[in-house]
């Protein structure tokens, strides 16, 4: 009879020495080094100096995402294991037996990778290596928890190591004991599943053709085939191969000998890396989806598999669980301030309210993606098409899916001690003057280092947020500004022209210092959008509360904004507004004299290092410079005004689309009263004449109409305003010394909205790259300065437009089928919350 002893007792206690449990032991020490920790795992455990790795064209491996190397990184484990790695320069993800596709590029995005794939053996051995280096944490090995009784004020673990069992007492015990818990089971906490009826057969490949760091995700009818690249190198021919099969045509896959393996295989992917030759030992595992009912109970909480396990298809399962041990860790080195348990059921429930976002949309992205892309239903196959073409060619929806699958979509976490962080921030901060053309040049009034031409939203919010950096508190910003006066704000009336601004928008307005101010002014928060097509029946609707945010963006009347925007400006010593007064003539700078040269219409010459277009739409700066544009008409103009309706527009934004062009109803406010609405009616130009020509009831009476009444009657209407729609954007953003910023660069299509928010990323991408300068100590006239900007934006923006140019085109489009294919496309949209959720963090703009 074995006798059970009272063995010790210990803060916290990992159950688990898998790749979840090292690594939470691992932030548990360096962010609390003063706990007492107990990691156990039922396998034997190396010694360190015992532990040796080869690469092995067996081995399994797991994709990290740049999200979870940054991890790694403040772990201080990264240096050690980079040394075998394969960096992902680039995923290609492609839909089988269709010609759409998409791409994702590390150095489009300014990235040394994408992700990386290291080998298991590998990752294991350095995260073990690090936790038997600490001395706050004891490993069990060959260890079972034959038993885990939660009580009052602690946990009791019965745990059993060849013939002995103890006992061992803990505040907090963390199950992360894999996908088919035992001990989950035991203690009764159930599970949802899934089924996928589906197999993934994971193994190693070898082929004819190097890797070039290209990962690939390819969708077919029976599952998705992915391929990682492994090696030290771009020239290696390996990968990791993890194939997705119907149940029994994975039994009859695995059955092949090698060679005819390798045929199938071929047959399914094609010939994208060369011809496969090699196969390693194949390994197989039924797919599910399984959640825990619970992932937490008084002194107990899940993790990893045991907590939810996804999957494979975007290999998001160890970096979801390496999230949700940081954000643990976070939350406990909380409560630890506030002399909280780490085990109180309140401080595991903030874990879980913390976390719980972050969950939700990677386990739906997961589930999702391969529900669609696994279906051959005829609804889902447009929509995947829809998907695939618009992560090609719309930057917000490419954007968020990179978010997504390099794993920054969720929240950032503060895990380390403030000491810590305190230092690490010390170490990397570089202070620095302002950086002149030559330092020898003696500058005078007329001599600047950066020219904006424009001081409206975009070049006001230029001048500041490049004023406002330390980097750059002794540069001379000069503004030239046409008109003498500020656009008029009145209390009384609304302002015809009005801005959506987003929360990336917003967050630029705040850290410039002016959001505050614009609040005071007048704003209208939104928190639904509803759009719907004029020519038939489908619908979509957004709501803040799906993604947890308080509101979706703001309307606010453009003179708010400029008024504060010119305000802030006059409070930085360094900026130096000329008005009213125009540009004469841009003079390129040259070897004899390395500054642009701006010619003023009072006969004046200023100078700069770097000169800068913000002057809308026809601007002087762009023609003068003879920047190249490709524009056209669009036919159409678009009919402003502020008006009046029946009903409250209830905080919501309405678009309805017609073959004649899009009709939009903004929300204003003013002192609590929700009627007024700023609207946009795009119309053609024979159409938009008839619209101006009318009476104010007749106007209302025909809005009333073509809005099929969604707020009652439009009662009252002010002024009305038709501006011609014309599309335009520049080849190219950049000449020595001068770049082009928001509607000087490009014009888009007014249906989304994005106009100005598309204008504000410019900015915050130029003043982004010129304080970057500052800091390194490189002159403004560098060209490698533009050049980063241009990368950044002229793609994005580029993206934005064709995708609303096409849906311009697709609902312009009267013909039967294509009504079919949008009207289907659109209900379906509306009823996967998922992609719902990330369109909508996109159009947010939020991470």
């Amino acid at each position: 009879m074995n006798v059970v002893i009272q063995k010790d007792t210990f803060d916290i206690v990992i159950i688990g020495g898998g790749m979840v449990g090292a690594s939470l032991a691992s932030l548990l020490s360096a962010s609390q080094p003063q706990l007492r920790i107990a990691l156990i795992e039922a396998q034997a455990f190396a010694r360190a100096d015992e532990m040796h790795f080869q690469p092995s064209f067996d081995a399994r491996s797991t994709a990290l995402s740049y999200g979870t190397v940054a991890i790694l990184r403040e772990l201080g484990l990264w240096d050690l294991l980079q040394q075998h790695i394969t960096p992902i320069a680039q995923v290609h993800v492609s839909d089988r037996g269709h010609f759409l596709g998409g791409v994702i590029d590390a150095e489009e995005n300014n990235l040394d990778a994408v992700g990386y794939v290291v080998e298991n053996a590998w990752l294991g051995k350095v995260l073990l290596e690090h936790v038997q280096a600490q001395h706050n944490i004891q490993c069990f090995a060959s260890s079972t928890v034959t038993a885990l009784t939660p009580q009052q004020d602690c946990a009791l673990l019965n745990v059993k190591t060849n013939a002995q069992e103890f006992l061992i007492k803990t505040s907090l015990a963390v199950i992360a004991d894999g996908g088919d818990s035992p001990l989950r089971k035991s203690l009764g906490i159930g599970t949802q599943v899934r089924a996928y009826g589906q197999t993934a057969i994971i193994t190693n490949v070898e082929f004819s053709e190097p890797h070039h760091g290209v990962a690939y995700e390819r969708f077919t009818a029976d599952g998705p085939i992915a391929l990682l690249p492994l090696g030290e190198s771009n020239s290696v021919q390996q990968s990791a191969l993890v194939w997705t099969l119907p149940a029994a045509q994975a039994d009859q896959i695995l059955a092949l000998n090698d060679a005819d393996f390798l045929i199938q295989l071929q047959e399914r992917f094609g010939f994208r890396v060369g011809r496969f030759n090699r196969v390693a030992k194949r390994f197989s595992y039924p797919l599910q989806l399984v959640l825990a009912e619970e992932q937490i109970r008084s002194h107990l909480v899940l993790l990893g598999n045991a907590a939810h396990f996804l999957h494979p298809v975007a290999g998001q399962g160890f970096n979801l669980a390496l999230r949700d041990c940081v954000c643990l860790v976070e939350t406990l080195r909380e409560a630890t301030e506030k002399n909280k348990s780490p085990g109180d059921l309140a401080v595991l429930q903030t874990y879980i309210h913390k976390q719980s976002f972050d969950q939700q949309i990677t386990i739906e992205f997961s589930d999702k993606l391969v529900r669609l892309f696994s279906s051959d239903q005829l609804p889902l196959i447009a929509m995947r098409h829809l998907g695939l073409l618009s992560l090609e060619s719309i930057p917000l929806i490419k954007n968020q899916f990179i978010a997504q699958t390099m794993g920054n979509a969720g929240r950032q976490f503060r895990w380390k001690l403030e000491e810590s962080n305190s230092a690490a921030a010390g170490d990397e901060k570089i202070i620095d003057s302002c950086v002149r053309v030559n330092a020898d040049e003696s500058l005078n009034n007329v001599d600047y280092d950066v020219v904006i031409v424009g001081a409206g939203l975009v070049g006001a919010s230029l001048a500041c947020a490049i004023a406002q950096t330390d980097a750059a508190r002794n540069l001379r910003i000069a503004v030239i500004e046409a008109s003498s006066d500020l656009p008029h704000f009145s209390g009384d009336h609304f302002d015809p022209r009005v801005v959506a601004l987003t929360h990336a928008s917003q967050k630029l307005l705040s850290d410039i210092g002016c959001w505050d101010s614009i609040v005071k002014r007048r704003v209208c928060a939104y928190r639904e959008m509803k759009v719907w097509d004029g020519e038939g029946t489908a619908a979509i609707e957004f709501d803040c509360a799906d993604v947890k945010q308080s509101h979706l963006g703001h309307i606010i009347e453009n003179s708010v904004v400029v008024n504060q925007l010119r305000e802030r400006m006059a409070q930085h010593k360094n900026i130096f507004l000329i008005q009213p007064v125009t540009v004469a003539q841009v003079i390129p700078a040259q070897a004899e004299f390395p500054r642009v040269r701006v010619q003023l219409t009072n006969g004046g010459e200023i100078t700069a290092a770097l000169l800068i277009a913000a002057d809308g739409a026809q601007s002087k700066v762009r023609e003068l410079a003879e920047f190249s544009t490709r524009e056209w008409d669009y036919g159409q103009q678009a009919i402003i005004t502020t008006v009046r309706t029946e009903r409250p527009h209830e905080f919501t934004a309405w678009q309805r689309f017609m073959h004649t062009g899009p009709l939009a109803f903004l929300p204003l406010q003013h002192n609590g009263d929700a009627h007024s609405c700023s609207i946009v009616w795009s119309a053609e130009d024979d159409l938009a004449a008839e619209l101006i020509a009318l009476n104010d009831e007749d106007f209302c009476a025909r809005l009333t109409s073509a809005f099929e009444a969604r707020l009652g009657r439009v009662i009252a209407c002010d002024k009305r305003y038709a501006i011609p729609l014309r599309q335009r954007h520049a080849t190219s953003y950049i000449q020595p010394g001068i770049a082009l910023v928001g509607d000087a660069a490009h014009n888009i299509h007014p249906l989304a909205g994005q106009g100005v928010n598309l204008g504000l990323l410019d900015v915050i991408a130029l003043a982004q790259e010129i304080e970057r300068a500052l800091t390194r100590a490189i002159p403004l006239a560098d060209y490698s300065i533009l050049r980063r900007y241009q990368r950044q934006r002229l793609a994005s923006n580029l993206g934005m437009m064709s995708a609303m140019e096409g849906f311009k085109r697709l609902f312009g489009n009267r013909t039967l089928a294509v009504n079919w294919l949008r009207n289907t496309g659109m209900r379906q949209l509306n009823s996967v919350s998922a992609i719902k959720k990330i369109i909508i963090n996109t159009a947010l703009g939020v991470s």
